[in-house]
């Protein structure tokens, strides 16, 4: 066998694996993992990510309750932005059961929007009950 033939082989594995990797993996992780604050400056959220869903766009991750307040249900709305800074589309989500100093995932999703055009977001706090 020659070198050519292993040499095929060897980068169609670590093409494939890396099509295989942007294929299974959220598209885009928004948030930093040591966190970044809301507007508000109460909350604190973690890990946020997008992920494609053809129709929808899925975003999660977590939040923490730094208000010093227990909440039954608190609401936010994730802003994303484009390059321009222009608004692309506003999703709002619920946290059940928040406590104080607790941190707790979340889930929401959006109107469809391209994420490569997204290039920065807010978290707003909305209210509690």
């Amino acid at each position: 066998m020659s070198k050519n033939f292993f040499y095929k082989i060897f980068h169609r594995t670590i093409f494939y694996r890396l099509i295989c990797i942007f294929l299974f993996c959220p598209l885009a992780v928004l948030g930093k993992s040591n966190g970044d604050f809301t507007i508000d400056g109460k909350y604190k959220y973690y890990n946020v990510g997008l992920q494609d869903q053809y129709a929808y766009l899925e975003i999660n991750g977590q939040i923490e309750n730094l208000s010093g307040k227990d909440h039954t249900e608190v609401f936010f709305t994730i802003n994303l932005y484009d390059k321009d800074d222009i608004l692309l589309e506003s999703c709002q989500f619920a946290v059940q059961g928040l406590l104080a100093g607790q941190k707790k995932d979340f889930y929401g999703s959006a109107k469809y929007v391209d994420p490569k055009l997204i290039k920065r977001f807010t978290i707003e706090f909305d209210g509690s009950n």
